[in-house]
């Protein structure tokens, strides 16, 4: 079992929840499938674990992680590729770790490119979206509101160039 119960986890579509229990079940003949209970806001979700034992939650990020994320948010934001589809890769790729850190640099260099150039829809939509998670994730991390962490959050975004 890689979490345990009671552990707070972050789900990559729901966000921030708690390990409620680990179940084994043999749903179809005799395949036994495990999945993780987590209780994400007012709801249940369900994670299946793959047979290698891969599940799509992490656990939240550890405290020390916030000084590193402080630091990258006031950085020199990196420039992103200006043609719309390779940069979307680049962004893709730059999503695969799904890692606190990682979330930060690709909201730095995203709203730098904004203040260039207005975004599209697509790529406002994924601002907001991993922006919200950072900031929930953050809260949970640092034992704030969720008000308090936008507004940090927000705070040192302002200070990179």
């Amino acid at each position: 079992m890689q979490f345990q119960i009671g552990a707070r986890v972050v789900h990559p579509v729901y966000g921030i929840g708690i390990v409620k229990s680990y179940s084994k079940q043999t749903i179809v003949g005799d395949k036994e499938y495990e999945y993780y209970e987590v209780a994400i806001g007012r709801g249940t979700v369900w994670v299946p674990i793959d047979e290698q034992g891969a599940v799509a939650l992490r656990g939240v990020a550890p405290k020390r992680t916030l000084d590193e994320c402080r630091k990258l948010l006031k950085s020199q934001p990196l420039p992103l590729e200006k043609n719309y589809h390779l940069r979307q890769l680049e962004i893709a790729n730059r999503l695969k770790t799904k890692l606190l850190p990682e979330l930060c640099e690709i909201v730095r260099d995203l709203r730098a490119r904004h203040r260039q150039t207005p975004l599209g829809a697509t790529e406002n939509n994924l601002l907001r979206k991993i922006s919200k998670a950072i900031c929930d994730e953050w809260a949970a991390i640092d034992d704030v509101t969720p008000q308090t962490a936008i507004a940090e959050f927000e705070s040192l975004l302002q200070e990179s160039t």
